[in-house]
């Protein structure tokens, strides 16, 4: 899950090199409805690009693009039904680590495969998770003040997480600051920052796209960041590492798939529009503006990054016990 400076290179470049297709191509697009599944629900940051990317594609290709929320068991319901999706349209899936990277090793059976049954487009976006708690029930105002908390609770604290990544940021935390903590799974990173305001559970590993409205608004405080670097957007909120955990790193990225029966010809044309809808000034304004960090890439550079993770976090998963049959 941490993406590095080459592999942001690497995918920079292979945009930049990426050929232009024919425009007679796009007739292929026009053939067939063209269907967005995200695996998680609305309101959070896969939800948020599907949504610009369907209407980036809808204007490059004159008709309307339909985005569907399938979430559920880590991202595994919406890759089934891309996965499984008739080839008479054409079914892309916005997911992330969970479906292409981690859900191998924590899933003994899964319902689709991650390599055969897709092809990959581009990543898009990359983002960290913000550690933070509703100042009505925690009142700390630094992560120092938050131990002291925690210690003094005289019982196991309760932590959301809405996706993988977040649960893995979690259960990293846990191992390496010592804190008793009990994990509350949520279907929704907007379900999970709802009862975050309700005061339901004591601290969040949450995405930047869910956090940041309610930072803005003074109603939740953000006392760590899970990325080896500060986020540009909150940098006097500091990162664990810097904060006493030494190589604590760990951020997420969004990417989006074509069901492995789309033509490879309507497959790279779709990889090089959605990367030019997010290359594009608007389109990195768009990002940092709901607190994303652009992160483009290829379908090599996404094909070599799903590999990698896949392994860097399978012995994570099982030392958390995160497995499920």
């Amino acid at each position: 899950m941490t993406i590095s400076r080459r592999m942001l290179l690497l995918g920079a470049a292979a945009v930049a090199s990426a050929p232009m297709l024919a425009h007679a191509q796009s007739t292929d697009l026009q053939a067939k409805p063209i269907r967005i599944v995200v695996a998680y629900g609305a309101g959070g940051a896969s939800d948020a690009l599907a949504r610009y990317a369907a209407d980036s594609l809808t204007k490059a290709i004159g008709q309307r693009v339909i985005v569907e929320n399938r979430p559920g068991a880590d991202g595994n319901i919406a890759a089934e039904a891309v996965a499984t999706a008739p080839d008479r349209d054409i079914t892309l899936l916005v997911s992330g680590v969970s479906t292409h990277a981690t859900n191998v090793t924590i899933y003994k059976r899964l319902p689709f495969d991650p390599e055969k049954d897709f092809f990959p487009l581009t990543t898009i976006a990359s983002t960290p998770y913000l550690l933070v708690v509703n100042p009505e029930r925690i009142q700390a105002k630094t992560f120092k003040d938050f131990l002291a908390e925690a210690g003094k609770a005289g019982r196991p604290l309760t932590y959301a997480s809405a996706n993988v990544g977040g649960r893995l940021a979690g259960e990293l935390f846990k191992k390496l600051s010592g804190v008793s903590a009990e994990n509350v799974a949520y279907r929704s990173s907007a379900q999970a920052m709802t009862d975050l305001l309700g005061q339901q559970y004591d601290y969040y590993f949450c995405d930047m796209v869910t956090a940041m409205p309610q930072i803005r608004a003074g109603k939740i405080r953000a006392l760590a960041v899970s990325s080896k670097e500060p986020v540009p957007m909150l940098p006097d909120v500091p990162t664990l590492a810097a904060l006493g955990y030494p190589g604590f790193d760990v951020s997420s990225w969004i990417a989006i798939w074509s069901s492995a029966k789309a033509p490879p010809a309507v497959s790279a044309e779709l990889a090089n529009l959605v990367n030019q809808a997010f290359a594009s000034p608007e389109g990195r304004e768009f990002m940092m503006k709901i607190g994303l960090l652009s992160f483009p890439g290829s379908p090599q550079s996404l094909g070599t990054l799903q590999k990698r993770d896949t392994e860097a976090f399978r012995g994570l998963i099982i030392e958390a016990g995160m497995q499920q049959d």
